[in-house]
């Protein structure tokens, strides 16, 4: 597995959307698979976990876990948005004790009912509330909307002013803190709102784990990014494991290519870590007496023993024979089967014929593609295979996919590689008869 690959703990600044947050590490990390495990409040400050590369297949794992909160909640006003960024739509003159408030958390602990912020970016009918809200087309959350939530822990932190309190919470996936704040300001009689919002924990991720995002480009820059990410097995340290050591070759490979293995000493139908002589494989499952792999998340290169694909041949969009590569496209194929984005040494199979090739998957950065491709140059072919039946098996990885500064570098790369691929091809099991 890359170095880049794992979960990194962003400090959100408020302001900074989580969708922001994302952006900018994918920008900053030049990783296009990259997502949060549930949205952070604009306004709101702090811990917002981004999975990066194959940890993405983890969200299913971490995204429905506690978060925990240190909110202000202010007495005296009411607003449209529920914090401190709307209009005052109420006011009061009382005076809230720290008791009053203290005494009113019982009411809010466990589960408990929630109707969201009209502000807020749940949708209806494919448009989010807060944009008709703000047009004027709704003033009140549907009824639909309503959700129950649960609050594991709320407690007072202490009193910041007159009227002003901090507070922390711990509850479960998509409550919302700024209507826990009204809500509690209606059970004490007066208008409240929240007045700050800072996420101190989300899950196993924790504030003191968190970085801005100038931090984490600064670590790029130095090469210490091993120190801000998260490698995928730690970040759900709360999934048993499961270790294995000397198994035969044979059961090896069944493993590691998706078939099971006799095991019953695990919980069935439970996810497990999987380690293989102390190697991390990915998360598997006990089904029918038999240990199999479901999210594969171990060295690629393991995989590609034996990993081919099969499709049609479609017409080339000339840039491989402009260059002087041209590459058979292939269309049709299983892309569950598909390795990660890089340029391969492959067998390209063809009318029965074994051809050493080299194989690049992904979307050409250097002419701004947006298109995942497989296009595989056939080397000792010339001749027209438009709609024919193409076999692709995978040897060994060669390089990820890069961006060059212009087609002569690039028409050079591919050269190397070229040479590369067919040297590994000719020694290969899969192109004996070449």
């Amino acid at each position: 597995m890359t170095g880049t690959e794992g979960v990194i703990c962003v400090l959100k600044p408020p302001g900074m959307s989580s969708s922001d947050a994302v952006t900018d590490i994918r920008r900053v990390l030049n990783e296009k698979r990259v997502g949060h495990t549930g949205t952070l409040d604009p306004a709101a400050a702090g811990v917002l976990p981004i999975l990066v590369g194959r940890a993405t297949r983890l969200f299913d794992f971490l995204v429905d876990k506690q978060k925990e909160y240190v909110a202000e909640i202010v007495f005296g006003k009411a607003t449209d948005t529920e914090d401190a960024t709307g209009e005052v739509t109420a006011v009061s003159d009382k005076k809230v004790s720290a008791a009053e408030l203290e005494a009113a958390f019982s009411a809010f602990t466990g589960e408990i009912e929630q109707t969201p912020p009209v502000y807020s970016a749940l949708n209806v009918n494919g448009e989010k509330l807060y944009k008709l809200a703000r047009k004027g087309k709704l003033t009140e959350t549907p009824e639909t909307k309503k959700r129950t939530v649960t609050i594991y822990g709320l407690g007072l932190i202490r009193q910041t002013g007159e009227n002003r309190f901090l507070i922390r919470i711990v509850c479960s996936k998509g409550t919302y803190i700024r209507t826990l704040c009204k809500d509690l300001g209606a059970a004490c009689g007066c208008p409240a709102y929240m007045g700050f919002l800072l996420r101190t924990r989300s899950g196993a991720f924790r504030l003191e784990d968190s970085y801005s995002v100038s931090e984490i480009a600064e670590f790029k820059e130095q090469g210490r990014l091993d120190e801000a990410i998260i490698p995928m097995d730690r970040a759900i340290p709360f999934i048993p494991e499961i270790r294995l050591s000397g198994l035969s070759a044979k059961n090896r490979n069944l493993l590691i290519h998706g078939a099971g293995i006799d095991l019953n000493n695990a919980v069935p139908g439970k996810p497990h870590r999987i380690y293989l002589d102390g190697e991390f494989l990915g998360l598997g499952e006990v089904k029918d007496g038999k240990l199999v792999i479901t999210v594969w998340l171990g060295d690629e290169a393991h995989q590609l023993k034996g990993m081919k694909i099969e499709g049609r041949v479609e017409k080339e969009n000339g840039i491989g024979r402009k260059l002087g590569f041209p590459t058979a496209n292939l269309t049709g194929y299983d892309k569950r089967q598909l390795p990660s984005e890089g340029v391969y040494a492959t067998a390209a199979y063809l009318d029965g014929t074994a051809y050493p090739a080299v194989t690049s998957i992904g979307r050409n950065p250097t002419f701004n593609a947006e298109k995942l491709t497989v296009e595989t140059h056939i080397m000792g072919f010339d001749g027209d295979c438009y709609g024919k039946r193409l076999t692709v098996c995978f040897i060994k990885k060669l390089r990820p996919m890069m961006k060059f500064d212009s087609a002569e570098e690039l028409k050079a790369q591919i050269a190397k590689d070229a040479k590369e691929a067919e040297k590994l091809a000719r020694s290969s099991k899969y192109t004996e008869n070449i």
